[in-house]
């Protein structure tokens, strides 16, 4: 909520705050955001839109900074509370817990400054440390495209991985905007955005398969399924671009099964589920493979590959929303 409340002053609009890891369990709207909390108490993440550069760097630090800030001015006060009631010989199992939450804070708030680097819902999160640190080293193009993924879209003989949509800042920040468009569920509005950004005629093949990935996922991730054709063409466009990226057949493969080509749609998701690949390709890939052998009749797999679809789910509220959508459509309860 630090990061919340800092993001809304500095005016970045933060649409969504994910509170917890797991199964959501409540929702409900504060300031004309969501707020949301996970069965699984620990780690959170705010979703914010309205990527302005005027002094972009600046207030992604103090938004950063929001959180262990938090847990500073906490420190803080529980020690004056401990102090205070320690000078005036109050009960001292009470003081002793008000000291051990003092403590608690000081860890949170080092645990959080340090520059490190974690999986959360399903991808690489660094810590708020690690984000002022990059806030403080890298271009306005780069923080952006880090905080779109887009090093997932770069394959193995690309040589200029930081250089996605020509380092166009205007570009860049129509890709976030259309990625909060899809988060808040105006899939229309993304999709003009998107293909809008298609016909620049100066974008590398890279840039635009990333694009054609993000559209057709809409399907995938949010089960839209009235986007179904659309995403077939999309998804088999970027597979002609390039069929190097893992991502890239996982998502084709995954639009196969939704279409009802269950065999063809196995056979290109069983080698995302191997070790080594992303916890999230793992986990998409072995949920619709369940899916297809639903359908084929081989029943007696569909449980294990559920079960190793949420093994690699990372908490990811997003993945988890996935798998539950997909044990809806075959009719399974475990």
């Amino acid at each position: 909520m630090g990061h919340f409340v800092t993001a809304k002053i500095v005016g970045f609009n933060p649409y969504l705050v994910k509170i917890g890891m797991g199964r959501k369990i409540l929702q409900f709207k504060l300031f004309n955001s969501v707020i949301e909390f996970a069965s699984i108490p620990g780690g959170g993440i705010t979703y914010i839109s309205n990527l302005e550069l005027q002094w972009l760097k600046l207030k992604l630090i103090l938004m950063y900074l929001g959180g262990p800030i938090v847990h500073l001015i906490l420190f803080l006060i529980l020690t004056k509370i401990y102090e205070y009631y320690s000078y005036n010989l109050v009960d001292l199992s009470y003081i002793e817990n008000i000291n051990f939450l003092a403590q608690i804070e000081i860890l949170l708030f080092i645990f959080n400054i340090l520059p490190l680097e974690a999986r959360q819902y399903g991808i690489t999160v660094g810590s708020d440390g690690k984000q002022v640190i990059d806030a403080l080293t890298k271009s306005n193009q780069q923080f952006i495209q880090k905080l779109l993924g887009l090093s997932r879209y770069a394959s193995k003989q690309d040589n200029s991985s930081e250089n996605f949509f020509n380092n166009d800042l205007k570009s860049l920040q129509i890709l976030f905007k259309a990625q909060a468009q899809i988060n808040r569920q105006n899939f229309d509005d993304a999709i003009e955005l998107l293909e809008l950004l298609l016909n620049n005629p100066d974008f590398i093949q890279r840039d635009k398969v990333y694009i054609i990935d993000i559209l057709a996922s809409i399907v995938i991730n949010h089960g839209e399924k009235k986007y179904l054709q659309q995403a077939n063409k999309w998804s088999e466009q970027a597979l002609l671009l390039a069929n190097d990226i893992k991502t890239v057949r996982g998502t084709r493969g995954s639009i196969l099964v939704e279409l009802g080509r269950y065999n063809e749609g196995k056979e290109m998701l069983l080698p995302l589920t191997e070790a080594g690949n992303d916890t999230i390709d793992i986990a998409i890939s072995c949920c619709y493979i369940a899916k297809a052998d639903y359908f084929l009749g081989n029943e007696e797999q569909v449980k294990t590959w559920l079960k190793k679809a949420e093994q690699n789910s990372a908490g990811s509220p997003t993945l988890h929303q996935i798998i539950s959508r997909v044990k809806r459509e075959i009719n399974c309860s475990t």
